[in-house]
């Protein structure tokens, strides 16, 4: 049974919320309390306008059709200071509490980007895009709907009681017939909250779905296309729209007749105590400005119960929304971080070793035992069959992937003993996947770094982007939107590598980084790295590189097979036909 369904068949789902609620308002207590003073301002002034209907009636209406001396404007003047007064109470209670769940779900918000960057990475993969966006978008705003009708909920509460006082004051038989028949409008608000538990969750759950196949759909929309798969997304799509439609149809089937009940029963019970007070006023023992007063009154305390059906309605959702958002927060640290007590990696081109370096279980290993030595400044290529281990050794590198068996060290310097500013400082890596964002060139390369714009136009420059300066409108200034969609492929795999060479690293990591750069332009870029002072260690499927490299490590079936001089490499078997293939490869392209 999903989380959100299993959760909302616990018998403790009210008690569940409440504890929710508590929390938001515990983290928030200063707008929630004024939120709440709104709320008994306007209720204070709900009574008394009870009140000053009371008054006006015996002191203006009645004396104008008897034909006595009535006190128009005293009754006035009283019906527009409460009506000020009830106003004020409802602009500040919304406010505040808008603004208390505004700052509850940027926390929610905060919380899961926060948690999103600090757990692992492949669990990060693991999980589809729009499924993550469904979270921090639809997930956190339900999950603080409650919220929003709490502080009326309780200020309504002061309702009740200013109401009970002035009608027990006014006529007791007429507040026993009132509180006879409020226990039910009390039943009904939660039966309300209880029936539509169910299908609340499903249009919940019918609306993440949608959230996150639209998501889907926009990020593979190439893909749709070029494979003409436009026709059959829409249907499945479409059959997802269907299931959201039916649910909110259902819900607000539910929702409608309750609300319809609600609007019955406080009607019929006017009827009765307008019955009752009749007789009252035919006694004598009630004036008719008193048994408009008590009408009233009725409907003042029916009201907070109503309101508090509303809250009690909001709940349920509240706890699923809140039970997705815990998908994301409840996940834990990613293990690799050393945020603090790490040690510091030296200055200058760094070196690194793998021993008997083993990922993945026995039988579906990434790398078995895998030897290797890398040295300071020295640029190493890795190549190797498909599915081999190529990219594995990079992530083990930049200590994005734990070793199941073996260890790695950079600079003599245990992988799991380094402090993680200083290595992500001393380390870079640049994928063929060039991960830009909204901003301009250099907002990109700098990402945020402390760094002179000199290093950051000289990464650019070893990255081969001059002729990005001349084609964009404003040069490096330029914003180039999310993603970079305004770039190539190519030119976006420049910009990430200028990103991943700025600030100097010891180790740069290319994992096919430049396979979108045409061929001429990446020898270039190849011969420009080879100048610098630090270490390369690029996965690269291009000849020229391998040629230009001091070293080629083959890796296959999740070995280092062999480390050598590209030359004396071409012994190799292996390494022959991946060379003889991608000279091929290249002379037909």
């Amino acid at each position: 049974m999903p989380l959100s369904a299993r959760a909302m068949s616990e018998p403790s789902i009210i008690r569940r919320g409440f504890r929710l609620v508590a929390g938001y308002v515990r983290a928030h207590p200063g707008s929630f309390a004024l939120a709440v003073s709104g709320s008994v301002v306007y209720a204070a002034g709900t009574v008394l306008s009870t009140l000053a209907l009371g008054y006006a009636t015996n002191k203006a209406i009645i004396p104008a059709f008897e034909g006595g001396s009535p006190s128009p404007w005293w009754a006035v003047a009283g019906l527009i200071a409460v009506a000020v007064l009830r106003t004020g109470g409802v602009v500040v209670r919304r406010y505040y509490a808008g603004l208390t769940a505004a700052a509850a779900r940027a926390d929610l918000q905060r919380g899961m980007a926060r948690r999103i960057l600090m757990m692992p990475l492949d669990r990060v993969k693991s999980r589809p895009h729009g499924q993550l966006l469904s979270h921090v978008d639809a997930d956190s705003e339900s999950a603080i709907d409650a919220i929003h009708p709490l502080p009326f909920s309780i200020g309504v509460i002061s309702m009740l009681i200013f109401g009970t006082i002035s009608l027990a004051l006014l006529d007791v038989p007429l507040l026993l017939v009132t509180l006879a028949l409020l226990p039910l409008i009390g039943f009904m608000s939660w039966l309300n909250a209880t029936v539509i538990q169910n299908p609340a969750t499903i249009e919940r759950r019918a609306n993440n779905t949608v959230t996150a196949s639209a998501a889907e759909i926009i990020e593979g929309v190439q893909v749709i296309k070029t494979l003409g798969r436009e026709e059959a997304e829409t249907a499945l799509f479409a059959e997802k729209v269907d299931e959201l439609r039916a649910a909110r149809v259902s819900l607000g089937t539910r929702k409608t007749a309750f609300a319809a009940s609600f609007s019955a029963v406080p009607q019929l019970t006017t009827i009765l105590i307008l019955a009752v007070g009749a007789v009252r006023v035919g006694d004598g023992r009630l004036d008719v400005g008193g048994l408009v007063q008590a009408v009233s009154l009725f409907a003042v305390l029916a009201f907070p119960l109503q309101v508090i059906g509303f809250f009690l309605f909001d709940l349920p959702p509240s706890v699923v929304g809140h039970d997705r958002v815990n998908l994301v927060l409840s996940e834990p640290d990613d293990p690799l971080l050393l945020t603090s007590g790490g040690r510091h990696l030296p200055v200058g081109p760094l070196g690194a070793r793998l021993h008997t370096v083993t990922v993945g279980d026995t039988s579906r290993a990434r790398l078995r035992r895998a030897e290797l030595e890398i040295h300071p400044g020295e640029m190493l290529a890795v190549v190797g069959p498909t599915a081999g281990g190529k990219s594995t050794v990079l992530e083990v590198l930049s200590r994005l992937r734990p070793c199941d068996e073996g260890s790695v060290s950079i600079a003599g310097t245990p992988l799991t003993e380094i402090d993680d500013r200083s290595l992500r400082s001393r380390l870079t890596l640049a994928t063929q996947d060039a991960s830009l964002f909204h901003g301009t060139v250099l907002d990109n390369v700098r990402f945020s770094r402390s760094m002179s714009e000199d290093e950051v136009l000289e990464a650019l420059r070893v990255a081969g982007t001059d002729d990005l300066e001349h084609a964009l409108v404003d040069g490096y200034r330029t914003v180039i939107g999310e993603r970079g969609v305004t770039l190539s492929g190519g030119q976006r795999q420049r910009v990430a590598l200028a990103r991943a060479l700025a600030g100097h690293p010891g180790m740069v990591l290319l994992d096919d980084a430049t396979s979108a750069v045409d061929p001429l332009l990446e020898e270039q870029i190849v011969g420009r790295l080879s100048e610098l002072s630090m270490t390369v260690v690029m996965v690269t499927h291009r000849v020229a590189a391998m040629t230009a490299a001091d070293r080629v490590a083959l890796v296959a079936e999740g070995r280092v097979v062999d480390v050598a001089g590209h030359d004396s490499l071409l012994r190799n078997p292996i390494y022959r036909g991946l060379v003889e293939a991608y000279l091929a490869s290249e002379v037909l392209s």
